[in-house]
């Protein structure tokens, strides 16, 4: 009984997770005929044939036939090859069950429209939306045909958005409407106007006024739209072909020219350097030298262990045991230092000390979650903030507005092209905008101050990678920690091994087994940063949050009525 109760909730579960996706058929509908028998009374007889191919098992195929207001769909029934098929309704869904595998089949529908026409003092009109916008399936090939109830040649027949221009008026007064492919979820409504004395079997009246010139006027205003869209769009064309490529060429001009600038500042910077790859000077802290030097970015977890390590070399705090520090002092203390320290040892640890197991306790709490995301936000900005002050960077807020107002030119034409469907122009268009933006927001040239300080840790960090233990125990024990809490904080793979490397070539210090750690030296960061890195990542993980969203659609034809076709 369990297992049989643990199968349903499973199959529940699954029916949840994916539904009705894994019963999604694949078909095509590669022809559909549509013929409309317009009667004497006012009613339309419409036979439709579809043939559909499908890949894999199939039930069946569905028609939806939405009735405009004031009209009704009476008699709906459907046959494969004379035979019969079982129809059931469901609101204005039909389902025509017939089952099958990998097969070609076409279907006839059959079903009558009652009051399909308005009855006007001077004409007839059939104005109906055979499919619109709720339309889920593409039709390959749509020919509709609608006849009089007997023959003329006083006709007036047009159509829109898809059945626009599609319209052939035979001899006898019989339209057709040669759609070829219909897209899904497009309109198409089609409009038909006959004499009225070839309806007067039609016992009701739409209206007693006369409409012919009416429905003339539709159809005029439509067809001088249209020659107005066809007269913008080439117009806009002709725009396209001369401001596209000239605002691209402008662009491309002041990249280069940038460019260009950028070399020769960098050329400069090279020439007045003294002792290449070099440790250089401490021009701003670790953890802002970290971030200025790697893209404007901080390996969370790394950056937090390198800064607390930073702390430790610059003995405002005391490292107690391998996993436990101590607040020491706070002389000299920088802004974002005065922010990881009240996050460490007042918030997250007590009575001035912080370990890692309380870090771990903290963010295990979720009512910690917005004060440690508030912290950390608050840490890297004041870090932002300390390069932003050292004015390492060019003004080039005046540039950026000449750029950023040439580049609206190019706005209204994102909306122009599409609506005029000039759709390689578009993506030409919002390729460049899209760059111009990007460039706008990404260009921070350094200036000479900045590029050398930018150039001088780059060189070093390369030479750093080669660099024999030999030479390194010749510095000062605090350039081989600056040396090695950069490399850790800057998360590069290279300069990670090379740390261990140079760390182990050190004779180990002596251990205070009463403390359990190595006193303070660089050689205990070889354990200490990597372990600090990992509890400070693993805190991260803990913090998180999530989002949802929701989207809806509608559509409708002429008089809120219309159609599809679908299969099941």
């Amino acid at each position: 009984m369990r297992a049989k109760m643990g199968g349903i909730i499973l199959l529940l579960v699954f029916l949840l997770l994916f539904p009705m996706q894994g019963f999604a058929v694949d078909f095509w509908i590669n022809d559909v005929k549509m013929d409309a028998q317009l009667q004497d009374d006012g009613t339309v007889h419409v036979t439709e044939t579809h043939t559909y191919e499908f890949d894999g098992e199939f039930n069946g195929i569905t028609r939806t036939v939405i009735p405009k207001e004031g009209s009704t769909i009476k008699d709906f029934s459907a046959t494969e090859n004379g035979s019969e098929l079982r129809v059931k309704k469901e609101d204005e869904l039909y389902k025509i069950y017939r089952k099958g595998e990998d097969e070609t089949i076409t279907v006839t529908l059959t079903y009558t429209i009652e009051k399909g026409l308005e009855i006007y003092e001077d004409v007839a009109q059939f104005y109906w939306p055979f499919f619109d916008s709720r339309n889920e399936a593409t039709y390959e090939n749509l020919v509709i045909t609608v006849r009089p109830p007997q023959s003329t040649n006083d006709v007036i027949a047009f159509g829109y958005d898809e059945a626009f221009q599609k319209e052939t008026v035979k001899s006898d007064g019989s339209v057709v409407y040669q759609f070829g492919e219909v897209p899904s979820e497009t309109n198409g409504d089609i409009r038909i106007a006959y004499d009225v004395n070839l309806f007067s079997g039609a016992g009701y009246v739409t209206s007693d006024k006369p409409m012919k010139a009416e429905i003339m006027n539709a159809k005029n205003e439509l067809f001088a739209e249209a020659q107005e869209w066809t007269e913008t769009q080439d117009t806009l064309s002709k725009v396209a072909i001369v401001l596209v490529p000239l605002l691209a060429l402008v662009f491309i001009l002041i990249m280069i020219r940038n460019r260009m600038e950028g070399r020769a500042k960098l050329a400069m910077v090279k020439r007045e350097m003294t002792n290449p790859g070099a440790l250089p000077k401490q021009d701003i802290s670790l953890p802002a030298t970290i971030r200025f030097t790697n893209y404007n970015y901080l390996p969370q977890g790394q950056s937090m262990a390198a800064a607390l390590l930073d702390l430790v070399r610059k003995k405002m705090v005391r490292q107690v045991t391998d996993e436990k520090f101590q607040l020491m002092n706070q002389s000299g203390v920088l802004p974002h230092e005065s922010i990881l320290i009240e996050w460490l040892f007042e918030k997250i640890g007590q009575n001035g000390e912080f370990s890692f197991k309380d870090l771990e306790d903290y963010s295990k709490n979720k009512k910690n979650s917005d004060s440690y995301s508030g912290f950390q936000l608050k840490w890297g900005e004041s870090i932002r903030n300390e390069i932003k002050e050292r004015n390492l960077y060019e003004d080039k807020s005046k540039f950026k507005l000449v750029l950023g107002l040439l580049s609206i030119l190019l706005v209204p034409f994102l909306i122009l092209f599409p609506m005029y469907e000039l759709f390689s122009w578009f993506v030409l268009d919002l390729i460049l905008f899209g760059g111009i933006i990007i460039y706008l927001i990404a260009y921070r040239p350094k200036n000479i101050d900045g590029l050398r300080i930018y150039h001088e840790w780059l060189l070093f960090k390369e030479r750093y990678k080669t660099l024999s233990s030999d030479e390194w125990k010749k510095w000062s024990e605090d350039d081989q920690m600056r040396a090695y809490i950069y490399g850790f904080g800057m998360g590069d793979k290279e300069m990670k091994k090379q740390n261990e490397d140079l760390i182990s070539a050190i004779t180990k210090p002596y251990y205070n087994n009463s403390t359990g750690f190595y006193p303070y030296s660089v050689a205990s960061f070889g354990y200490v940063g990597p372990n600090a890195s990992t509890h400070f990542d693993s805190a991260n993980e803990l913090i998180g949050s999530g989002s949802s969203s929701s989207s809806s659609t509608g559509g409708g034809g002429t008089g809120g009525g219309g159609g599809g076709s679908g299969a099941f």
